[in-house]
């Protein structure tokens, strides 16, 4: 009796044990498909951290680099001559249109003394050997945003627009020119835009660029484990890729985001406004070129992983 139950329950439990060990690999393999995920989405990250990064160093932490980038707004002339009279109208017009005698004669010779003294202004200003003029607004403008380096102190809170160099060249011409002074030597021109809350990002962006030659090699450190993580490797690589496509794309959309909300709160001020608009616009297409850059070599990453795994998949089924 007892033999008869032992043969009939011996096939049952070598049964049971082949379900067990055919089963437990599923939870492994799970795992392993989500490390390898999480590793990839970290490779894309990292690899969009950097491209920013090294954006934001070379083209607007760094006063050279930021220079290279803005000049050509502030020595393009018809730039120039809008600022010029866009400083003359907060300043200069007024100081010169108080001046009402109630006789024509002396209001008409008033009103072209005025005029003369902005056209004077704007043709010496945009003249090729005053650059170093329109230069020293972006310095000045850089410097009073950015520190040097984590070490040399935090940015101010708010968004500062510096062209007090302007405003000193005008009050200089126009004296020169009519004998009258402008009054631009009382006017306040290091404008401060309220609202944009720069000061934090800033300091944010100085701290982070300093580890920015490390994220390479964290990249493609999740890039590899998150190939050998799992035996889809080409398809791992592929998700690498996305990755990166994905995560540069965020990283474009906020930029953008935050582009567009510095030029609307500097509105509140001609001057600022005018400056901040062209500047932010030349630094927006530099960003948008390197980020679509960045973007189509990751692209190529991840063709290069789904060509290899179509390439797998037929060759395991034409064998």
């Amino acid at each position: 009796m007892s033999i008869t139950h032992w043969g009939h329950a011996q096939p049952l439990l070598l049964y049971s044990g082949a379900v067990s060990s055919s089963a437990s690999p599923r939870p492994a393999a799970v795992v392993r498909a989500l490390a390898s995920a999480l590793l990839a989405v970290l490779a894309g990250a990292g690899f969009a951290a950097w491209l920013g990064l090294s954006w934001v160093q070379a083209h607007v932490l760094s006063p050279s680099g930021f220079q290279d980038t803005a000049s050509s707004v502030v020595t393009d002339s018809g730039f120039q001559n809008e600022l010029v009279r866009t400083v003359l109208d907060r300043a200069a017009f007024s100081a010169l249109e108080n001046v009402h005698t109630g006789i024509a004669p002396l209001d008409r010779a008033a009103e072209k003394l005025r005029e003369t003294a902005v056209s004077a202004a704007q043709t010496w200003l945009t003249a090729p050997e005053q650059q170093g003029t329109w230069l020293a607004v972006l310095d000045d403008t850089h410097d009073a945003n950015v520190p040097v380096a984590a070490e040399a102190g935090h940015a101010p809170d708010e968004l500062v627009v510096d062209v007090s160099a302007l405003g000193q060249a005008v009050q200089r011409q126009i004296q020169d020119t009519t004998g009258l002074s402008p009054g631009l030597d009382t006017q306040n021109l290091t404008v401060t835009v309220p609202g944009v809350h720069t000061g934090g990002v800033v300091d944010a962006l100085v701290w982070c660029a300093q580890w920015r030659h490390a994220l390479p090699w964290l990249a493609g450190a999740c890039a590899v484990a998150a190939v050998a993580t799992t035996p889809r490797r080409w398809l791992a690589l592929a998700g690498v890729g996305l990755a990166g496509v994905a995560c540069v794309g965020l990283v474009l959309g906020v930029a953008l985001t935050a582009a567009r909300t510095v030029v609307d709160a500097s509105g509140v001020d001609p001057v600022a406004h005018l400056v901040v608009e062209r500047v932010v616009g030349v630094l927006r297409e530099s960003f948008v070129a390197s980020s679509v850059t960045g973007m189509i070599w990751a692209g190529v990453v991840a063709l290069v992983g789904v060509a290899g795994a179509v390439v797998r998949v037929r060759a395991v089924t034409y064998h």
